[in-house]
């Protein structure tokens, strides 16, 4: 599902979003649940983690993909493990090269059979030529 983003003061960005995604909704699902069973609000959560609400609210809507450490942040305000919060989550993402979708909007892609042939000439290109030592014996 692709999204109109939202113009940002840093210059040109992309007219859509790649978010939310099938994993991002299904760590937002775990976290609100997380947080619901551990009865704190969205404020409560981000005052403990020291982000902000508003943050809170797209992390569980999908709409951003939060660093590692961040979540790490929430789960210890949660008093929860990061195994716990990822707990029942399958989804996975294909690479570009094999029909996935991009990460990020400017995300750069590989042609990865261009890639192996290019490798492959390399390996077979003549040897260098040995290098002389300006070391007297």
């Amino acid at each position: 599902m692709k999204t109109t983003a939202p113009k940002s003061s840093r210059g040109a960005e992309s007219s859509t979003s790649l978010l939310p995604n099938p994993v991002t909704l299904a760590l937002g699902q775990n976290l609100k649940r997380h947080r619901e069973a551990a009865k704190k609000t969205q404020v409560d959560l981000a005052y403990d983690a020291e982000v902000e609400r508003s943050r809170i609210s797209k992390i569980e809507c999908g709409y951003v993909n939060p660093s590692l450490l961040t979540l790490a942040t929430l789960c210890y305000s949660l008093g929860i493990t990061l195994p716990t919060l990822f707990e029942g989550i399958t989804a996975t993402m294909k690479p570009v090269a094999e029909g996935g979708d991009k990460r990020r909007a400017n995300q750069a892609t590989l042609d990865k059979p261009a890639q192996k042939l290019a490798r492959r000439a390399a390996k077979t290109a003549a040897p260098a030529k040995p290098v002389k030592s300006s070391r007297r014996t």
